[in-house]
């Protein structure tokens, strides 16, 4: 089959590395992916020099990360996210509470997260307080609260 060959990555590759990294890789995958797109070069004797100053720099870029994704975390803890569903008088949901109606709730208080940073492994289908897993950051995880309240329809309105 094929032979593997050194690379250095210059940029985060996902399941591969990250940015910096020597990496022994198929020529193909090489060749067909990460040299078009420039996301690898060849191991050299010169780019050795190349892997300290792209390391020096994702370990800086990682650290800058990491202190916003704290910042961003202590901001989302402190906060609880109200969902506002339609619901029969005994409490069930008509439908559910998915990750983009959390990531919606989100964006409308001003705070902007992709999917992969909330991770719900199943939509919300009752009433109550819910949790949410954050990953903000490879180091960095934490808890979103979530309230899932029922829908005042007019009928309910006039019967208070």
């Amino acid at each position: 089959m094929g032979k593997s060959i050194e690379v250095i990555l210059l940029a985060d590759v996902e399941d591969l590395g990250r940015s910096g990294d020597a990496c022994r890789v198929r020529s193909g995958y090489a060749r067909n992916f990460l040299f078009p797109k420039k996301l690898a070069v060849t191991m050299s004797p010169g780019t050795k020099r190349l892997i300290e100053k792209k390391r020096a720099e994702a370990a800086l870029r990682l650290a800058q990360e990491k202190e916003e994704a704290q910042a961003l975390l202590q901001k989302l803890e402190q906060m609880t996210i109200t969902c506002t569903v339609k619901a029969n008088p005994e409490g069930r949901l008509f439908g559910s509470v998915s990750p983009a109606d959390v990531l919606a709730q989100l964006a409308a208080n001003g705070i902007e997260l992709q999917k992969k940073q909330l991770a719900m492994y199943e939509p919300f289908k009752s009433l109550g307080d819910h949790e949410a897993h954050l990953h903000l950051h490879p180091e960095v995880r934490g808890v979103l609260k979530i309230k899932v309240v029922a829908e005042k329809t007019a009928v309910e309105s006039d019967a208070e």
